[in-house]
């Protein structure tokens, strides 16, 4: 089986800062990855890296089986690739629907219904502004807009940073809705790590860069030591 996403030996940064290391990594299709570590050790890199929004140094990119290391971010958003990043990123000025609408990429605007059947608070609230939203309510508008683009990989980057639990269960049951019903890949980063290896069968640590550690999620749930040592939790419940 050809991976969906393959990096091969990947460094990449910004301007002369480089903030990963020669790291190795792959996906394959539908599958879902967690990819946890502390702040700062360059996990959202490695998300904007396979978005094509930070300078690869050194390593290639891979995608479906084609190189796109030298693609725009425009030409692998059209080739597959989802991106809702850490500051959702919605236009506050437009209302919930004119937000959805520049997610349609050329679809029809009956595929509205979609956003609105995976999140009702976005239907409820189609007609206000995108700066009368709560904060989940702008991370669920953040990724129904890039799901409208039919991604075959979505690469979230704290998805559940700063919001109520009861949002967090809701947008985890989404997530886990949209991989099982449509098949779509998930590269996820997650502080909140219990969430993060409930969700991924596989997960990669991070440290300085580099990956330190490939498990399986349920085993590395238990081992309350290596979570502690490379995320600064005390493990899984």
């Amino acid at each position: 089986m050809t991976h969906l996403l393959h990096l091969d030996k990947l460094s990449a940064g910004y301007g002369a800062i480089q903030a990963l290391h020669g790291v190795n990594l792959s996906l394959n299709p539908s599958g879902r990855l967690a990819l946890i570590g502390r702040n700062g050790v360059g996990k959202t890199t490695l998300l904007k890296a396979v978005m094509g929004l930070a300078d690869v140094k050194a390593g290639r990119v891979y995608f479906d089986g084609q190189d796109i290391t030298l693609w725009s971010p425009r030409e692998r958003a059209r080739a597959g690739l989802g991106y809702v990043p850490q500051t959702r990123d919605i236009f506050p000025s437009l209302t919930v629907e004119e937000n959805l609408v520049t997610g349609l990429k050329g679809r029809p605007r009956s595929a509205l219904d979609e956003a609105y059947a995976l999140f009702p608070r976005l239907a409820e609230r189609r007609q206000n502004g995108g700066q009368q939203l709560s904060g989940g309510e702008q991370q669920m508008l953040s990724v129904a807009r890039t799901l409208l683009g039919k991604p075959r990989l979505l690469l979230l980057d704290e998805p559940l940073e700063g919001l109520a639990p009861i949002i967090c269960i809701e947008l985890m049951r989404a997530f886990e809705h949209l991989a099982q019903e449509t098949g779509v890949a998930v590269l996820l980063v997650e502080q909140k790590v219990d969430d993060a290896l409930r969700f991924a069968p596989r997960a990669v640590v991070l440290e300085r860069g580099e990956v330190v550690l490939e498990s399986d999620s349920e085993a590395l749930g238990q081992r309350s030591d290596l979570l502690e040592r490379y995320v600064g939790v005390a493990g899984a419940h």
